[in-house]
């Protein structure tokens, strides 16, 4: 239902909120608010939460207001109404070839316009997101709203007037003169801020369903799940005899235990490892177990595998604390490889013009997104071809590289020799945090004490073993003369 005057005084703001504002974007927001009024609603649960529009009621009530114009909605669910403040916050999701037209108004302001009274091209660029309008639209009823001249030309909100038009709901439009146009593009042309999740609730372990299973078969031996390329074409034809391998993050360990059963000498760590939607504690310790007394036995690995984690990571410093835990549990010497979601695959997103099984996501500066899953948010990161060669070339070798990985569309592999060492007090904080993540019930994985103390036994070895390879020196002959 559509409020024209809601009490601001009644509403308190949901406890997220991803959009961030410094002090020039919040004075600029203010500015168009006493230049236009208050022209976007703002959309409120029916609980007096704010959905979305917690900056712009803020800079309203820096001009002196104390109602705003308001879209209030029943029975949401924590999964939309993150998706209404994520849409509502997209200042620049029109995507120009809309071309949409509504009748001329005789009047400025507020008019609602029936959707057969709206012309537009319904083939233009943006499917994704007019998908994700009209499901919205069929669930709460009308929501938006868009903003064009008295003479009918839509300034913007194109795509929410397309959608409403495919669901056949009418379009609430705010009028100004024409006049006004060039001004209330600017305003619109502006970028007030921008997407950010820093201050959202991280827990970890939701991140263990962005896992495949694969190379499974069921009771009676039939393979399901699906194959892993990097594994098929990369990884497995360069293996070594007699090296040692380490899956770092191996899902639910499908290839670990499918190499290990062919006599390959590989390691999986996972601290998410689940069975159905309950984690494993007893498998993760065990897995750990087994690290432990390699890493005592026999040292650092030859080999470290990181397969689509970095893109599941829910931050930057549990980012770095993976590429160091790869670069630490690598020889020397040895390969490094990790894998992850590129940048350019989202970025086409909303150029898409026809049906599509694409999702819209919005990125904050880090190249990261978040998403409600079964009642815990859920990150998913995107890197820049330059996000990738700097993890590539800080973590692992100046000369390290970086590609699209075969047969899996919008993903990359980082790959290259180890030829940098990370300092020791840098290694302990990443060990710390990785091997001491949470997990649910206030519980921790808890091994950080132990494996760090593996690994400083393992590099004290190979200092020991240097050094008395450097005292042994050069073989030498003598000749002696008489």
């Amino acid at each position: 239902m559509f409020h024209p005057n809601y009490p601001v005084a009644q509403l308190h703001p949901a406890p997220y909120n991803p959009r961030f504002l410094d002090d020039e974007a919040f004075e600029a927001l203010k500015r168009s608010i006493q230049v236009l009024g208050m022209i976007k609603p703002i959309i409120v649960a029916d609980t007096g939460t704010i959905v979305a529009g917690h900056q712009r009621t803020r800079a309203l009530l820096a001009t002196g207001k104390t109602t705003t114009p308001a879209f209030v909605l029943a029975h949401l669910n924590k999964q939309d109404e993150m998706k209404f403040n994520q849409l509502h916050n997209g200042t620049d999701l029109d995507t120009g070839d809309e071309h949409v037209t509504v009748p001329p108004s005789d009047v400025l302001g507020y008019v609602d316009v029936a959707p057969h009274c709206v012309t537009g091209n319904l083939r233009a660029a943006g499917a994704p997101l007019r998908h994700t309008i009209c499901g919205l639209l069929t669930m709460y009823g009308p929501w938006g709203g868009m903003v064009a001249t008295q003479s009918g030309m839509c300034l913007s909100g194109a795509q929410y007037a397309l959608s409403c038009k495919l669901v056949n709901l009418p379009i609430r439009v705010y009028y100004v003169a024409d006049q006004d146009a060039m001004r209330v593009r600017a305003i619109f042309g502006k970028q007030y801020g921008t997407f950010c999740y820093d201050n959202l609730p991280k827990t970890t372990y939701a991140q263990t369903f962005a896992q495949m299973y694969r190379v499974r078969k069921d009771k009676h031996g039939t393979p399901r799940g699906v194959r892993a390329p990097n594994y098929e074409k990369i990884y497995i034809p360069n293996f070594r005899d007699g090296e040692r391998i380490l899956d770092f993050g191996c899902g639910q360990g499908d290839y670990v235990r499918m190499l290990q059963e062919r006599g390959v000498r590989i390691w999986g760590v996972e601290f998410f490892y689940r069975i159905g939607t309950h984690l494993n504690t007893e498998a993760v310790h065990k897995m750990i177990d087994s690290l432990i007394a390699t890493l005592d036995a026999e040292g650092r690995f030859d080999t470290v595998i990181c397969e689509f984690v970095l893109n599941s990571t829910d931050s930057l410093e549990a980012e770095r604390s993976v590429m160091t835990c790869l670069n630490a549990f690598c020889k020397p010497g040895g390969r490094i490889y990790a894998s992850g979601r590129t940048l350019e695959s989202v970025e086409g997103t909303l150029q898409v013009t026809g049906a599509t099984q694409e999702n819209l996501v919005f990125l904050d500066h880090h190249g990261y997104t978040a998403r409600l899953l079964k009642g815990q948010w859920f990150y998913q990161k995107y890197h820049s071809r330059k996000m990738r060669l700097d993890l590539a070339q800080t973590y692992i070798s100046p000369d390290a590289h970086t590609t699209n990985a075969p047969r899996a569309k919008g993903t990359f592999l980082l790959a290259g020799t180890k030829h940098r060492e990370m300092p020791r007090d840098q290694v302990h904080r990443a060990l710390a945090f990785e091997f001491n993540l949470m997990w649910p019930g206030g519980q921790s994985v808890n091994r950080h004490e132990a494996i760090i103390a593996a690994y400083d036994r393992a590099l004290d070895r190979e200092a020991t073993a240097a050094a008395a390879t450097a005292q042994e020196g050069p073989e030498c002959s003598t000749t002696t003369t008489r």
